[in-house]
C-alpha cells in the first residue's frame, strides 16, 4: 500500500509544467485552408440565401430564392412549400427542423420534418429589416443583426415565447454579412460583401460585441456552416475551417504544489483512521462516535460535487438565479421531513442499510432491487461519471492532463477510503468542506474588487436583464419554472431515505438527536453556500462584461469559475481553486465507495451468509471498498478515451435513471401507508418504469419533470394496485410505518 501511495505522488509531482501564458498563440481559432468546395453555393448575395446544416455540403443545406424554398443534398434537391410572398433581403437558419426566414417586417418558419406543413407567421419584426440583414440561431434563440438606418441594430427572438427583444448595437453595419454560432454563447459575423479577414463577434450572456482575431487570409464568405466550436467558411477562391480553443492559462508550477498538499493531507487521513477500525461497526458507522457537526459537514460534501461547484456559478453567469429557488424549498421541505420521519424511522429501527428497511416491510426481491439500483448508479452514474467531467474541465482550463486527473481523485480516494473507512470519508469530508467554502469565497471577493464597472451600474444591468430573477411562476412543463423545481425538489428529498449515504450519517452519531443537529448543520451550510457560488456567477458575469473578448467559443459556461480562477488569480490561488474541485469530487466519489461497500457487506455478505464472523465482513468491506474504487477509476479512464462507450454510457444512465425513480415511491408507500402491500409496489414499479420511457421518448418535458413523473406514478399507481390483493400482515408494518413507528420504540 505504502508503494501505491508514494508512487501516486510521484506521479503527481512529475506532470509537466504547463504555465504558457508566456509563450501561448494569442488566436482563439485554428484554421485550415482548402480549394473552393463547390460553384452551386456561389450564388449572388440578392438573388439566394443558403443555409447549410453542418459542416460540409454534404451535409446538406436549403436555400431560398425569391418565394422558392429547396433542400439539397447528395441525393438531389427537394421542394418545399413556396413561400407565401418573396421576401426582399431574406435571412434564414435552421433551429431543429424549423426553417425560420426573415424579411421586410415578417418572420416565417416551416417544419421541414413535416411534409404535410406549411409556413406559418410569428411575432413580426419590430422594424423593417432592411438590405440584407443577417440571421443567427444560437443555443435555441434567434438573433437578427444588420437591422436599422445604419444596418447596426440587433434584436434577439425568443422562439419558445414568440418575443422579440433589442440587444446591444453592433460597432459596424452588418448588412450583407453572414453569421454562425460558435460555442454556446458566441456568434460570429464574417463580410460577405467584399473580401475581409476581420472575425467580429458578439456574445450573448454579456449583450457584447468585440473583434475576435483575424482569418488567415481575407475572403468575401457566401456561407457558412457549422457545428459546436467548429465552422466552415466558404467563398469564390477557398474553403476554410476553424476550430474554438481555450487560451492557455497562468496555472503552474507553484499551483501543482498546492494541488499536491492537499493528496499528502487525504492520504494521512487515511493511515490515522485506519488504525481504528477494528470492527464492521467501525469501518461503515464510525464506531457512533462522529460529532454531529462533522456528521452534517459530511452530509453537505457529499451532496456537493465539482459538477454542481461549476455548474452553480456557470448558471447565474449565462442566466439567472432560478435554481437557487431549489435551496429555498429543501428548506421548507428537507428539515421538517428528514427530522420528524425519516430520521426516527433511520434510528429506531436501528437498519444497517436503507435496503434493509424494503425486506422488512415487504420481501427479499424488493431489497435486492433497491440494492442494485443505487449500487450501480453510485458506482457508475456518480462516481466514474463525477471523476469524468470535472476532469475534462479541468484538462481544458487548466492543462492538466485528463488521465493524470482521473488517476489522482481516483487513486487517492481509493486508498484513504479503504484504509479508513466512513471515519476517514467524514473527516476528509469536514476538511474539503472548508476547502470548498474558503475557494469560492476567495474567488468572489477577488471578482468583486476587480470589476471595472460601479455598483450602480451593475445594479442597472442586472436589472435590465433580469439576472437576478429567483422564481417563473409561469405553468410550463418544459421550463425551470417554480411547480417543476419545487416538485423535482419534493420528489428528490423524498428519496433521501433510500439513500445510504443518508443512512451512514444518521447512523454514526451518538444518537437521535445528534442526528437532527447533523441535518441542522448540513442546511446550515448548504444554504448559504449555494447564495455564494450564485453571487459568485453573478459576480463573475459583471466581471466579464467588460472583458468579453477573453473569453473563448472553446468555454463553456460550467466552466467560467476555474477559468476565471486561472485566467485571474495569483500563483498558488488557482491551486486552491483545483484543490476545491478535487476535493468536491473526492468527497462525493469516497461517500459512494463506502456506501456501496457498506451495502455489499450487509444487503449481501451478511444477509446469504448469516454465520460469518464480523471480523470477516470487515475484510470483506476492504476488499469490496479497493475493487470498488478500481472499477470506478477505470471505468472513468474508459469513457475518457473511448468515444463508442459514452452513448452506451448515455443509455445506460438513462434505464438508471428510469429505474431509481420508483425506488423512492416504494420506499414512500412503505413508510406513509400500512395498506400497500408488496403486489402494489412492484406494480407501482412496472407502471412507473412504462411511464418514464414513454415520458423522455415522447413528450417534451424539462429534464427535471422525468423524476416526478416516476415517482409519482409509482405512489398512485402503488396505492390502488394494492386493493388488489390482500393488506400485508400485522407483522410486515409492525413498527415500520409512521403510524407504527411507536410500536418499535423500546424493542
Amino acid at each position: 500500500m505504502s508503494r501505491l501511495i508514494y508512487r501516486t505522488l510521484a506521479l503527481l509531482l512529475a506532470l509537466p509544467g504547463i504555465s504558457m501564458a508566456a509563450d501561448a498563440a494569442k488566436s482563439f481559432f485554428e484554421f485550415t485552408e482548402a480549394p473552393a468546395a463547390s460553384a452551386t453555393l456561389l450564388e449572388e448575395r440578392g438573388e439566394a440565401v443558403t443555409v447549410l446544416q453542418g459542416l460540409t455540403i454534404e451535409d446538406g443545406f436549403y436555400q431560398i430564392s425569391g418565394q422558392q424554398v429547396s433542400r439539397v443534398d447528395a441525393e438531389g434537391s427537394v421542394s418545399l412549400p413556396d413561400l407565401p410572398q418573396a421576401l426582399d433581403a431574406a435571412a434564414a437558419v435552421l433551429i431543429g427542423e424549423q426553417l425560420y426566414v426573415v424579411g421586410d417586417h415578417s418572420l416565417l418558419k416551416l417544419d421541414v420534418g413535416d411534409s404535410a406543413a406549411d409556413w406559418s407567421e410569428c411575432a413580426a419584426l419590430p422594424e423593417n429589416t432592411g438590405t440584407q440583414a443577417v440571421l443567427a440561431n444560437q443555443q435555441g434563440t434567434l438573433y437578427l443583426a444588420g437591422v436599422g438606418i445604419a444596418g447596426t441594430d440587433t434584436y434577439a427572438y425568443d422562439v419558445s415565447q414568440d418575443l422579440w427583444t433589442a440587444r446591444a448595437v453592433a460597432p459596424q453595419d452588418l448588412r450583407g454579412f453572414v453569421a454562425t454560432a460558435c460555442g454556446n454563447d458566441h456568434i460570429l459575423y464574417f463580410n460577405g460583401q467584399v473580401a475581409d479577414d476581420v472575425i467580429l463577434a458578439y456574445h450573448r450572456t454579456t449583450d457584447t460585441w468585440f473583434a475576435m482575431g483575424q482569418l488567415p487570409s481575407a475572403l468575401q464568405v457566401l456561407a457558412v456552416g457549422s457545428k459546436g466550436t467548429e465552422f466552415t467558411l466558404f467563398s469564390a477562391e477557398s474553403t476554410v475551417s476553424g476550430e474554438a480553443l481555450l487560451r492557455p492559462t497562468k496555472y503552474g508550477w507553484v499551483d501543482h504544489s498546492v494541488v499536491a498538499v492537499l493528496v499528502l493531507l487525504l492520504v494521512g487521513v487515511g493511515l490515522y483512521f485506519s488504525k481504528k477500525e477494528k470492527s464492521s461497526g467501525d469501518y461503515f458507522r464510525g464506531g457512533n462516535r462522529i460529532p454531529w457537526w462533522a456528521a452534517g459537514l459530511s452530509l453537505f460534501a457529499t451532496g456537493a460535487s465539482a459538477i454542481s461547484l461549476m455548474a452553480m456559478p456557470g448558471k447565474a453567469f449565462a442566466e439567472n438565479w432560478i435554481y437557487f429557488s431549489g435551496a429555498i424549498f429543501i428548506v421548507m421541505i428537507q428539515l421538517p421531513l428528514l427530522v420528524w420521519v425519516y430520521i426516527p424511522v433511520a434510528r429506531r429501527l436501528n437498519i444497517s442499510t436503507a435496503n434493509e428497511y424494503l425486506e422488512r416491510r415487504f420481501s427479499l426481491p424488493v431489497r435486492m432491487l433497491g440494492f442494485a439500483c443505487f449500487s450501480l448508479n453510485q458506482m457508475l452514474g456518480r462516481m466514474a461519471a463525477i471523476l469524468l467531467l470535472p476532469a475534462l474541465a479541468i484538462s481544458a482550463i487548466f492543462g492538466l492532463p485528463m488521465e493524470y486527473s482521473i488517476l489522482i481523485m481516483g487513486v487517492v480516494t481509493t486508498i484513504f477510503v479503504t484504509m479508513g473507512g466512513l471515519e476517514a470519508v467524514i473527516w476528509t469530508d469536514v476538511l474539503q468542506a472548508v476547502i470548498m467554502l474558503v475557494a469560492v469565497l476567495l474567488c468572489a471577493v477577488y471578482a468583486l474588487i476587480s470589476m471595472d464597472i460601479t455598483l450602480p451600474v451593475a445594479a442597472d444591468l442586472l436589472s435590465n436583464l433580469d439576472k437576478l430573477q429567483m422564481f417563473d411562476w409561469r405553468i410550463d412543463w418544459q421550463a425551470p419554472v417554480v411547480i417543476v423545481i419545487f416538485l423535482n425538489t419534493f420528489v428528490s428529498v423524498l428519496g433521501m431515505i433510500g439513500d445510504q449515504n443518508f443512512i451512514q450519517r444518521v447512523q454514526c452519531t451518538h444518537d437521535e438527536k445528534e442526528s437532527r443537529k447533523a441535518v441542522y448543520t448540513q442546511l446550515a451550510v448548504a444554504v448559504p453556500m449555494n447564495f455564494v457560488l450564485f453571487a459568485l456567477g453573478t459576480l463573475l458575469f459583471l466581471f466579464y462584461v467588460t472583458r468579453a473578448d477573453t473569453l473563448s467559443p472553446a468555454l463553456k459556461a460550467d466552466g467560467v469559475f476555474p477559468f476565471f480562477a486561472a485566467q485571474n488569480l495569483p500563483a498558488g490561488m488557482a491551486g486552491f481553486v483545483v484543490v476545491a474541485l478535487l476535493a468536491a469530487t473526492i468527497s462525493t466519489v469516497s461517500s459512494a465507495m463506502n456506501s456501496v461497500a457498506n451495502l455489499g457487506v450487509e444487503d449481501v455478505y451478511r444477509r446469504f451468509f448469516p454465520k460469518v464472523s464480523d471480523h470477516q465482513c470487515l475484510v470483506f468491506g476492504r476488499r469490496l471498498t479497493l475493487g470498488l474504487g478500481i472499477f470506478g477509476t477505470v471505468a472513468a479512464l474508459l469513457l475518457a478515451n473511448t468515444s463508442g462507450l459514452q452513448s452506451i454510457w448515455d443509455l445506460f444512465l438513462m434505464i438508471t435513471g428510469v429505474v431509481l425513480a420508483p425506488i423512492t415511491g416504494i420506499f414512500v408507500l412503505g413508510i406513509f401507508s400500512r395498506r400497500v402491500n408488496t403486489f402494489g409496489v412492484w406494480a407501482g414499479t412496472a407502471a412507473s418504469v412504462v411511464a418514464n420511457y414513454y415520458a423522455k421518448f415522447h413528450l417534451d418535458l424539462h429534464a427535471m419533470v422525468y423524476l416526478i413523473v416516476g415517482v409519482f406514478t409509482c405512489l398512485i399507481v402503488g396505492w390502488l394496485a394494492s386493493f388488489l390483493a390482500p393488506p400485508p400482515p400485522q407483522t410486515k408494518v409492525h413498527g415500520l410505518t409512521i403510524f407504527t413507528l411507536k410500536d418499535a420504540e423500546g424493542e
